[in-house]
């Protein structure tokens, strides 16, 4: 038999599994370790879900390179992903061993459902995370408990957290602040594009102290400085951000804040508060 015709049988036996709906756990784990790859491929690309849980469970490497296919996920196969090595965590497979994006989970743009949210919180795979990114993931209307939750767990790991975009209002951030504080491996925070009030943002930084390693803060302009019009106030832009940043100083010295507002409507621009306030194009 050539070379040629044994690919072409295998590529053949590939797409036949993938048809196979009946494919259980049970029947993978007669399936040959050589063709595992190429068939988790298929899977991908076709989002079986299914399939993939299945495969993941009866994994037979040390590592799954699933790196390469995830540049562009949909949400349904991240899940589909992090439940399959759920399984596998259960059955002894320890993470360490794993080349998948699991000390980053990257969220943007889409339309989470409160299950959604529910299931992260509860997937062990994400429990060493380094790296979270929720940018441009409405959360207004959700009970973010379970996100006080996963970040509870990653706590002693979580360098990274973006939360721009994510329109997040006080009485959410009030339930997420016990949880934030003791994340001590902070290098990095980013919340812009959320709807916090003076007091709230006073709170927050107020309990601060153990963000030693904090390098980069984004904060939004306080609410305040907005009018009934949802105009910016350069005077109360600039009193109330300097006034954050002051009470922030009282607790430790900050390498490098920002104070933001929403873009303007008109030129696009934020007015931002660093050193000090530098206001849209509207203002020029």
């Amino acid at each position: 038999m050539s070379i040629q015709t044994a690919a072409t049988l295998k590529k053949l036996a590939i797409q036949s599994l993938v048809r196979d709906e009946a494919l259980d756990i049970s029947s993978l784990e007669d399936l040959p370790s050589v063709l595992f790859p190429a068939l988790f491929k298929e899977a991908f690309s076709g989002r079986q879900t299914k399939l993939i849980k299945a495969m993941l469970a009866s994994w037979p490497f040390p590592c799954l390179p699933v790196g390469a296919l995830m540049k562009t996920p949909k949400l349904e196969m991240l899940q589909a992903v992090l439940y399959g090595i759920d399984m596998r965590l259960t059955k002894g497979f320890h993470p360490r061993h794993l080349m998948t994006p699991l000390s980053s989970l990257s969220v943007t743009h889409y339309q989470l459902s409160q299950s959604d949210l529910d299931s992260f919180s509860h997937c062990q795979s994400v429990f060493q995370l380094k790296h979270l990114e929720m940018r441009g993931v409405v959360l207004t209307d959700l009970d973010l408990m379970p996100m006080k939750c996963l970040l509870q767990k990653v706590a002693d790991t979580l360098e990274t957290l973006d939360f721009q975009g994510c329109r997040v209002k006080d009485s959410q951030l009030i339930a997420l602040l016990p949880a934030l504080t003791h994340c001590s491996q902070l290098t990095k925070i980013n919340f812009y594009n959320n709807c916090f009030s003076m007091p709230i943002l006073k709170d927050l930084l107020e309990h601060t102290v153990n963000w030693s390693k904090m390098n980069v803060e984004q904060y939004p302009a306080p609410l305040e400085c907005y009018d009934r019009l949802a105009h910016v106030s350069r005077v109360r832009f600039a009193q109330l951000c300097l006034q954050l940043l002051e009470t922030l100083r009282a607790i430790r010295q900050p390498k490098n804040i920002s104070f933001a507002t929403d873009n303007c409507p008109k030129c696009g621009e934020r007015c931002v508060y660093g050193q000090g306030a530098r206001f849209c194009f509207c203002w020029h």
